[in-house]
């Protein structure tokens, strides 16, 4: 079965194609479009630099604990895709520690369309603890994943990690039941980041999958 799935806020076409291929490993990477095909893997030591120079500690270093103010989002029709209140303002704190698990360099390589970037090429992942509380109590919650630093975005550290509602410490809970959650936040100069909604609609031949951006920091573009 095919899964047609809308991409996620902030991520391009070839973006999603290549966090796809690369992570998810998923039939969503077919012959006919773009895709990154991983050609070399190895396990490094957390102080040990990369064919790029980059060693998981430079990595870690880059992501550096921060606050900011934090907004809650409506969509574009007025609508709130959580409890949180978009009216009241708040901050959010954000730091990251290591966690367990091996530092990867992983190398791909693009297939099938090349008429568009899919942001292949070498990246690190470095397993993470994130940490973010928000001023008002909706968030106080620790998310695992892979800090990734190459080929996608260059120049900076960046980690998306999908949740489940219920799991959260903090209140924060989906308008619509039964939608997941994800976490992204990019460690550049001017530190950014979001929560958003998805909700998945199976259909007779694919999975649509709807996003919303439910809250944000830092200077996000709207969805598309």
């Amino acid at each position: 079965m095919a899964n047609a799935r809308r991409r996620s806020p902030w991520l391009t076409s070839s973006s999603a194609t290549a966090s796809v291929c690369v992570l998810l490993h998923t039939a969503a990477c077919t012959p006919e479009g773009g895709r990154c095909e991983v050609v070399e893997t190895k396990t490094l030591a957390d102080d040990e630099a990369s064919p790029q120079g980059m060693s998981a500690l430079d990595v870690l270093a880059l992501a550096q604990p921060h606050e900011a103010a934090f907004q809650w989002d409506l969509t574009a029709d007025g609508d709130n895709p959580t409890n949180a209140d978009p009216q009241v303002a708040t901050s959010v704190s954000v730091t990251v520690e290591r966690g367990p698990g091996d530092v990867r360099y992983v190398v791909t390589e693009q297939r099938g369309d090349t008429e568009e970037d899919a942001g292949c090429g070498p990246s690190l992942y470095v397993p993470i603890r994130l940490r973010i509380v928000t001023g008002d109590g909706a968030l106080d919650d620790t998310f695992t994943g892979d800090l990734v630093y190459g080929a996608e975005k260059p120049g900076i550290a960046w980690i998306t990690a999908a949740f489940a509602f219920d799991d959260l410490a903090g209140t924060l809970r989906p308008s619509v039941s039964g939608s997941a959650g994800e976490v992204h936040v990019e460690f550049g100069a001017e530190p950014r980041g979001w929560i958003a909604v998805r909700d998945e609609t199976q259909g007779a031949n694919a999975v649509t999958e709807a996003w919303a951006m439910a809250g944000h920091w830092g200077d996000v573009p709207p969805l598309e």
